[in-house]
Protein backbone atom coordinates (compact mmCIF):
# COMPACT_ATOMS: atom_id res chain seq x y z
CA UNK A 1 0.00 0.00 0.00
CA UNK A 2 0.83 3.38 -0.90
CA UNK A 3 2.26 5.82 2.11
CA UNK A 4 -0.56 7.95 3.07
CA UNK A 5 0.44 12.13 1.49
CA UNK A 6 1.31 13.60 4.99
CA UNK A 7 -1.25 16.17 6.14
CA UNK A 8 -2.03 19.94 3.89
CA UNK A 9 -1.29 22.37 6.92
CA UNK A 10 -4.46 24.91 6.91
CA UNK A 11 -4.43 28.03 5.43
CA UNK A 12 -4.34 30.68 7.86
CA UNK A 13 -7.51 33.24 7.30
CA UNK A 14 -6.29 36.24 5.97
CA UNK A 15 -5.76 39.31 8.42
CA UNK A 16 -8.40 41.33 7.36
CA UNK A 17 -8.96 44.73 10.00
CA UNK A 18 -11.97 44.86 11.63
CA UNK A 19 -14.95 46.51 10.29
CA UNK A 20 -15.33 50.16 11.30
CA UNK A 21 -18.28 50.88 13.86
CA UNK A 22 -21.38 52.74 12.23
CA UNK A 23 -21.38 55.99 13.85
CA UNK A 24 -24.44 57.09 15.20
CA UNK A 25 -27.13 59.01 12.78
CA UNK A 26 -26.65 62.81 14.23
CA UNK A 27 -28.88 64.34 16.44
CA UNK A 28 -31.09 66.36 15.26
CA UNK A 29 -31.14 70.07 17.65
CA UNK A 30 -34.40 70.24 20.25
CA UNK A 31 -35.57 73.50 21.25
CA UNK A 32 -36.96 74.52 24.43
CA UNK A 33 -39.63 77.75 25.00
CA UNK A 34 -41.33 79.47 28.28
CA UNK A 35 -44.76 80.83 27.72
CA UNK A 36 -46.54 82.92 30.51
CA UNK A 37 -49.62 80.78 30.14
CA UNK A 38 -50.45 77.64 28.30
CA UNK A 39 -51.04 76.72 24.64
CA UNK A 40 -52.75 73.76 23.46
CA UNK A 41 -50.15 71.32 22.26
CA UNK A 42 -52.32 70.46 19.17
CA UNK A 43 -51.61 74.49 18.39
CA UNK A 44 -47.92 74.19 18.20
CA UNK A 45 -48.10 70.95 16.52
CA UNK A 46 -49.97 72.27 13.75
CA UNK A 47 -47.30 75.24 13.40
CA UNK A 48 -44.55 72.32 12.44
CA UNK A 49 -43.33 71.66 16.11
CA UNK A 50 -43.95 68.41 17.86
CA UNK A 51 -44.14 69.15 21.40
CA UNK A 52 -41.76 65.67 22.92
CA UNK A 53 -42.66 67.66 26.74
CA UNK A 54 -44.46 69.88 28.35
CA UNK A 55 -44.70 70.98 31.65
CA UNK A 56 -46.88 73.45 34.00
CA UNK A 57 -44.56 75.42 36.17
CA UNK A 58 -45.73 77.91 38.74
CA UNK A 59 -45.34 80.80 36.65
CA UNK A 60 -45.70 79.40 33.04
CA UNK A 61 -45.56 76.68 30.74
CA UNK A 62 -42.40 75.35 29.85
CA UNK A 63 -42.01 72.93 26.26
CA UNK A 64 -39.51 70.65 24.71
CA UNK A 65 -40.06 70.69 21.28
CA UNK A 66 -38.43 69.09 17.62
CA UNK A 67 -38.16 71.33 15.01
CA UNK A 68 -40.24 71.85 12.25
CA UNK A 69 -39.50 69.43 9.05
CA UNK A 70 -37.30 70.74 6.68
CA UNK A 71 -36.13 73.91 8.89
CA UNK A 72 -33.29 74.55 10.83
CA UNK A 73 -32.61 75.92 14.18
CA UNK A 74 -31.89 79.59 13.19
CA UNK A 75 -35.53 79.77 11.08
CA UNK A 76 -37.13 78.12 14.12
CA UNK A 77 -36.20 80.33 16.92
CA UNK A 78 -37.17 83.24 14.40
CA UNK A 79 -40.56 81.85 13.72
CA UNK A 80 -41.03 81.28 17.85
CA UNK A 81 -40.24 84.94 18.14
CA UNK A 82 -42.35 85.84 15.80
CA UNK A 83 -45.20 84.44 17.19
CA UNK A 84 -44.63 84.43 20.46
CA UNK A 85 -42.88 87.95 21.25
CA UNK A 86 -40.78 88.13 24.77
CA UNK A 87 -41.05 84.44 24.89
CA UNK A 88 -37.68 83.00 26.10
CA UNK A 89 -36.63 80.17 23.47
CA UNK A 90 -33.36 78.81 22.68
CA UNK A 91 -32.07 75.72 22.06
CA UNK A 92 -32.62 72.50 24.44
CA UNK A 93 -28.47 72.88 25.47
CA UNK A 94 -27.01 70.19 27.42
CA UNK A 95 -25.10 70.25 30.43
CA UNK A 96 -22.56 68.15 31.83
CA UNK A 97 -21.13 67.26 35.53
CA UNK A 98 -17.96 68.95 36.22
CA UNK A 99 -15.80 66.10 38.19
CA UNK A 100 -12.77 64.32 37.44
CA UNK A 101 -12.56 60.53 39.04
CA UNK A 102 -9.53 60.16 40.72
CA UNK A 103 -9.21 55.94 40.91
CA UNK A 104 -5.38 55.46 41.56
CA UNK A 105 -5.38 57.97 43.61
CA UNK A 106 -3.11 60.00 41.40
CA UNK A 107 -4.52 63.45 42.10
CA UNK A 108 -2.80 66.16 44.01
CA UNK A 109 -3.71 65.20 48.05
CA UNK A 110 -6.66 67.15 49.38
CA UNK A 111 -7.92 68.33 52.79
CA UNK A 112 -11.11 68.80 54.02
CA UNK A 113 -12.06 72.56 54.96
CA UNK A 114 -12.69 72.50 59.00
CA UNK A 115 -15.74 72.01 59.75
CA UNK A 116 -16.83 71.31 62.91
CA UNK A 117 -18.63 72.58 66.12
CA UNK A 118 -22.13 74.60 65.47
CA UNK A 119 -22.18 74.52 61.68
CA UNK A 120 -23.21 70.88 61.39
CA UNK A 121 -25.72 71.11 63.87
CA UNK A 122 -27.67 73.05 61.45
CA UNK A 123 -30.66 71.93 59.38
CA UNK A 124 -31.74 74.17 56.31
CA UNK A 125 -33.75 73.11 53.33
CA UNK A 126 -31.48 72.47 50.51
CA UNK A 127 -32.02 71.69 46.98
CA UNK A 128 -29.71 70.59 44.33
CA UNK A 129 -29.91 69.21 39.99
CA UNK A 130 -27.80 66.63 39.57
CA UNK A 131 -27.89 62.77 38.14
CA UNK A 132 -29.31 60.04 40.06
CA UNK A 133 -28.53 59.64 43.75
CA UNK A 134 -28.57 56.09 45.56
CA UNK A 135 -30.61 56.81 48.87
CA UNK A 136 -29.74 53.00 50.34
CA UNK A 137 -26.29 54.08 50.41
CA UNK A 138 -24.80 54.09 53.83
CA UNK A 139 -23.75 57.41 53.66
CA UNK A 140 -27.52 58.84 52.78
CA UNK A 141 -29.60 55.78 54.67
CA UNK A 142 -31.67 57.23 56.68
CA UNK A 143 -31.71 61.02 56.26
CA UNK A 144 -33.73 63.55 55.44
CA UNK A 145 -33.01 62.96 51.36
CA UNK A 146 -36.33 63.88 49.26
CA UNK A 147 -36.03 62.17 45.52
CA UNK A 148 -37.70 63.89 42.68
CA UNK A 149 -36.73 61.28 39.73
CA UNK A 150 -35.64 62.21 36.25
CA UNK A 151 -38.66 63.41 33.92
CA UNK A 152 -41.23 64.15 37.03
CA UNK A 153 -43.79 66.42 35.91
CA UNK A 154 -46.63 66.58 32.75
CA UNK A 155 -46.04 64.46 30.29
CA UNK A 156 -48.18 65.27 26.87
CA UNK A 157 -45.46 64.21 24.23
CA UNK A 158 -46.22 60.87 21.96
CA UNK A 159 -43.60 58.96 23.94
CA UNK A 160 -40.69 60.57 21.05
CA UNK A 161 -39.25 62.57 24.15
CA UNK A 162 -38.51 59.53 26.12
CA UNK A 163 -34.93 59.08 27.18
CA UNK A 164 -32.96 57.19 29.60
CA UNK A 165 -32.28 58.19 33.12
CA UNK A 166 -28.42 58.61 34.13
CA UNK A 167 -26.12 56.85 36.64
CA UNK A 168 -25.71 57.16 39.75
CA UNK A 169 -22.75 57.73 40.70
CA UNK A 170 -22.01 61.97 40.22
CA UNK A 171 -25.06 63.04 42.49
CA UNK A 172 -24.82 60.71 45.40
CA UNK A 173 -21.30 61.95 45.58
CA UNK A 174 -22.28 64.96 45.85
CA UNK A 175 -25.46 64.37 47.84
CA UNK A 176 -23.14 62.77 50.37
CA UNK A 177 -20.76 65.87 50.70
CA UNK A 178 -23.76 67.81 51.41
CA UNK A 179 -25.65 65.64 54.06
CA UNK A 180 -23.50 62.27 54.53
CA UNK A 181 -24.17 60.67 57.84
CA UNK A 182 -21.64 61.65 60.63
CA UNK A 183 -21.48 58.11 61.25
CA UNK A 184 -20.74 56.88 58.00
CA UNK A 185 -17.05 56.78 55.69
CA UNK A 186 -18.12 59.74 54.06
CA UNK A 187 -19.56 62.34 56.41
CA UNK A 188 -21.08 65.16 55.01
CA UNK A 189 -21.28 69.30 55.97
CA UNK A 190 -24.57 69.40 57.30
CA UNK A 191 -25.93 65.88 58.09
CA UNK A 192 -29.03 67.13 60.09
CA UNK A 193 -30.24 69.02 56.40
CA UNK A 194 -33.05 68.63 54.63
CA UNK A 195 -32.09 68.31 51.07
CA UNK A 196 -34.66 68.12 47.86
CA UNK A 197 -32.82 66.43 45.37
CA UNK A 198 -33.75 66.47 41.44
CA UNK A 199 -32.82 63.61 39.06
CA UNK A 200 -32.74 65.52 35.94
CA UNK A 201 -29.92 63.92 33.98
CA UNK A 202 -30.39 61.54 31.28
CA UNK A 203 -28.33 59.19 29.71
CA UNK A 204 -26.99 59.04 26.03
CA UNK A 205 -24.81 57.88 23.04
CA UNK A 206 -22.70 56.92 26.72
CA UNK A 207 -22.82 60.36 27.82
CA UNK A 208 -24.57 62.22 31.09
CA UNK A 209 -26.09 65.41 30.28
CA UNK A 210 -29.14 67.37 31.36
CA UNK A 211 -31.13 69.42 29.02
CA UNK A 212 -32.18 73.37 29.80
CA UNK A 213 -35.77 71.74 29.78
CA UNK A 214 -34.78 69.34 32.68
CA UNK A 215 -33.01 71.71 34.58
CA UNK A 216 -35.69 74.90 34.30
CA UNK A 217 -38.26 72.33 35.63
CA UNK A 218 -35.83 71.62 37.94
CA UNK A 219 -35.24 74.98 39.41
CA UNK A 220 -39.34 75.91 39.71
CA UNK A 221 -39.76 72.30 41.48
CA UNK A 222 -37.14 73.39 43.89
CA UNK A 223 -38.75 77.31 44.38
CA UNK A 224 -41.85 75.24 45.38
CA UNK A 225 -40.72 73.45 47.81
CA UNK A 226 -39.16 76.31 49.53
CA UNK A 227 -35.23 75.50 49.66
CA UNK A 228 -33.09 78.32 50.70
CA UNK A 229 -30.12 77.33 48.34
CA UNK A 230 -29.69 75.25 44.60
CA UNK A 231 -26.46 73.45 44.30
CA UNK A 232 -25.48 73.40 40.74
CA UNK A 233 -22.70 70.71 40.04
CA UNK A 234 -22.82 71.00 36.18
CA UNK A 235 -21.72 73.18 33.74
CA UNK A 236 -22.92 73.89 30.08
CA UNK A 237 -23.73 77.02 27.40
CA UNK A 238 -26.08 80.10 28.00
CA UNK A 239 -30.02 79.81 27.76
CA UNK A 240 -32.19 82.12 27.64
CA UNK A 241 -34.82 79.83 29.20
CA UNK A 242 -32.61 78.72 32.05
CA UNK A 243 -31.66 82.12 32.23
CA UNK A 244 -35.37 83.55 33.12
CA UNK A 245 -35.70 80.51 35.48
CA UNK A 246 -32.25 81.20 36.93
CA UNK A 247 -33.75 85.04 37.36
CA UNK A 248 -36.65 84.18 38.86
CA UNK A 249 -35.03 82.06 41.60
CA UNK A 250 -32.72 84.65 42.43
CA UNK A 251 -35.75 87.57 42.56
CA UNK A 252 -37.03 84.83 45.18
CA UNK A 253 -33.87 85.52 47.46
CA UNK A 254 -32.66 81.98 46.74
CA UNK A 255 -28.92 81.24 46.95
CA UNK A 256 -27.98 79.92 43.65
CA UNK A 257 -24.46 77.83 43.50
CA UNK A 258 -22.63 76.41 40.94
CA UNK A 259 -19.44 74.61 39.53
CA UNK A 260 -16.98 77.47 37.86
CA UNK A 261 -16.21 74.74 34.65
CA UNK A 262 -14.05 71.96 33.92
CA UNK A 263 -12.92 73.32 30.65
CA UNK A 264 -9.13 74.52 31.84
CA UNK A 265 -7.81 78.66 32.27
CA UNK A 266 -8.63 79.34 28.56
CA UNK A 267 -12.00 78.07 28.71
CA UNK A 268 -15.30 79.98 27.75
CA UNK A 269 -17.39 81.07 30.44
CA UNK A 270 -19.66 78.26 31.79
CA UNK A 271 -23.31 78.61 32.38
CA UNK A 272 -25.23 78.84 34.79
CA UNK A 273 -22.37 79.91 36.93
CA UNK A 274 -21.42 82.96 34.70
CA UNK A 275 -24.71 84.81 35.26
CA UNK A 276 -24.56 87.58 38.02
CA UNK A 277 -27.15 85.83 40.08
CA UNK A 278 -25.37 82.73 40.48
CA UNK A 279 -22.42 82.26 42.83
CA UNK A 280 -19.37 80.35 40.69
CA UNK A 281 -17.22 78.32 42.65
CA UNK A 282 -13.64 77.17 41.31
CA UNK A 283 -11.49 74.39 42.73
CA UNK A 284 -8.20 74.06 44.90
CA UNK A 285 -6.22 71.27 46.50
CA UNK A 286 -4.65 70.84 49.79
CA UNK A 287 -1.57 73.22 49.15
CA UNK A 288 -4.03 76.45 48.02
CA UNK A 289 -3.49 76.17 44.39
CA UNK A 290 -5.99 76.48 41.71
CA UNK A 291 -7.04 73.03 39.99
CA UNK A 292 -5.23 72.64 36.51
CA UNK A 293 -8.23 72.03 34.99
CA UNK A 294 -10.45 74.82 36.49
CA UNK A 295 -12.36 77.31 34.33
CA UNK A 296 -11.07 80.93 35.38
CA UNK A 297 -12.67 84.07 34.78
CA UNK A 298 -14.12 87.16 36.31
CA UNK A 299 -17.21 85.27 36.61
CA UNK A 300 -15.63 82.82 39.29
CA UNK A 301 -16.43 83.69 43.27
CA UNK A 302 -15.00 81.95 45.52
CA UNK A 303 -12.61 78.71 45.92
CA UNK A 304 -13.46 76.23 47.92
CA UNK A 305 -11.36 72.16 48.21
CA UNK A 306 -12.36 70.11 45.26
CA UNK A 307 -9.31 67.95 44.47
CA UNK A 308 -8.93 64.79 45.85
CA UNK A 309 -12.03 64.61 47.70
CA UNK A 310 -13.33 61.41 49.80
CA UNK A 311 -16.60 61.34 48.79
CA UNK A 312 -19.44 58.36 48.14
CA UNK A 313 -19.43 55.94 45.78
CA UNK A 314 -22.34 54.89 43.55
CA UNK A 315 -23.31 51.97 45.19
CA UNK A 316 -21.02 51.28 49.14
CA UNK A 317 -18.26 52.70 50.47
CA UNK A 318 -16.24 56.13 48.70
CA UNK A 319 -14.03 56.89 45.81
CA UNK A 320 -11.57 59.74 45.07
CA UNK A 321 -12.92 62.54 43.12
CA UNK A 322 -11.48 65.85 41.35
CA UNK A 323 -13.74 68.94 40.04
CA UNK A 324 -15.73 71.99 40.58
CA UNK A 325 -18.57 69.92 41.09
CA UNK A 326 -16.74 69.09 44.30
CA UNK A 327 -16.13 72.11 45.17
CA UNK A 328 -19.62 73.61 44.96
CA UNK A 329 -21.09 71.90 47.56
CA UNK A 330 -18.55 73.55 50.32
CA UNK A 331 -19.96 77.10 49.09
CA UNK A 332 -23.74 76.05 49.41
CA UNK A 333 -23.60 74.61 52.74
CA UNK A 334 -21.70 77.67 54.04
CA UNK A 335 -24.43 79.75 52.04
CA UNK A 336 -27.57 77.50 53.65
CA UNK A 337 -25.93 78.07 57.37
CA UNK A 338 -25.47 81.59 56.71
CA UNK A 339 -29.27 82.03 55.20
CA UNK A 340 -30.39 79.98 58.59
CA UNK A 341 -28.49 82.46 60.96
CA UNK A 342 -29.51 86.06 59.14
CA UNK A 343 -32.80 84.94 57.10
CA UNK A 344 -33.68 88.85 57.30
CA UNK A 345 -30.85 89.70 55.14
CA UNK A 346 -31.21 89.80 51.12
CA UNK A 347 -29.48 87.13 48.93
CA UNK A 348 -26.59 89.84 48.15
CA UNK A 349 -26.10 90.96 51.64
CA UNK A 350 -25.32 87.30 52.55
CA UNK A 351 -23.12 86.99 49.45
CA UNK A 352 -21.20 90.40 50.49
CA UNK A 353 -20.94 88.61 53.94
CA UNK A 354 -19.30 85.85 52.69
CA UNK A 355 -16.55 87.60 50.39
CA UNK A 356 -15.72 89.75 53.39
CA UNK A 357 -15.02 86.28 55.59
CA UNK A 358 -13.45 84.48 52.17
CA UNK A 359 -9.29 84.04 52.87
CA UNK A 360 -7.29 85.67 50.05
CA UNK A 361 -5.36 83.50 47.47
CA UNK A 362 -3.40 84.71 44.51
CA UNK A 363 -3.16 88.15 44.04
CA UNK A 364 -4.34 90.69 46.40
CA UNK A 365 -8.30 90.92 46.06
CA UNK A 366 -10.17 89.72 43.89
CA UNK A 367 -8.09 87.34 40.86
CA UNK A 368 -10.24 85.46 38.02
CA UNK A 369 -7.96 82.44 39.63
CA UNK A 370 -9.45 82.01 43.01
CA UNK A 371 -12.28 84.98 43.02
CA UNK A 372 -12.65 86.99 45.94
CA UNK A 373 -10.61 84.14 47.67
CA UNK A 374 -11.34 80.15 50.30
CA UNK A 375 -14.60 80.34 51.15
CA UNK A 376 -14.56 79.72 55.26
CA UNK A 377 -17.00 79.59 58.45
CA UNK A 378 -14.06 79.20 60.99
CA UNK A 379 -12.70 82.69 61.21
CA UNK A 380 -13.26 85.80 62.98
CA UNK A 381 -16.11 86.83 60.91
CA UNK A 382 -18.89 84.46 61.73
CA UNK A 383 -16.89 83.12 65.35
CA UNK A 384 -18.12 86.47 66.35
CA UNK A 385 -21.82 86.06 65.18
CA UNK A 386 -21.93 83.07 66.84
CA UNK A 387 -20.60 83.74 70.48
CA UNK A 388 -23.61 86.82 70.19
CA UNK A 389 -26.29 83.21 70.08
CA UNK A 390 -25.28 80.98 72.46
CA UNK A 391 -27.24 78.96 71.07
CA UNK A 392 -25.79 78.19 68.27
CA UNK A 393 -22.87 76.02 69.56
CA UNK A 394 -24.00 72.61 69.37
CA UNK A 395 -21.27 70.08 68.67
CA UNK A 396 -22.16 67.60 66.85
CA UNK A 397 -20.02 64.43 66.17
CA UNK A 398 -16.97 65.82 66.91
Amino acid sequence: SRPSAPARPAREAPNRPAPRPTPPPPVRPELVLLLPLAVPTDVLAAAGYPVLQDSALSQGHLYRLALPPGADAAQALADLGARFPGAPAGLNTLYTPEDFLCPDGSCAAQEMIGWSGWPSAMAPRIGMIDTGINPAHEALAGQRLHLHPFETGTETGTGAGAREAAGRQHGTAVAALLIGRLDSRTPGLLPLAELHAVEAFHRSAGQESADAFAIARGIDLLLDRQVSVINMSFSGPENPVLQALVQRAAAAGVGLVAAAGNGGPGAAPAYPAAWPEVIAVTAIDARDRAWRQANRGPYVTFAAPGVNLWTAASISGGRLRSGTSYAAPFVTAVLAVEIARRPELTREEHTERLIACARDLGEAGFDETFGHGVISVSNQCLASDAAENPAYFHLSGE
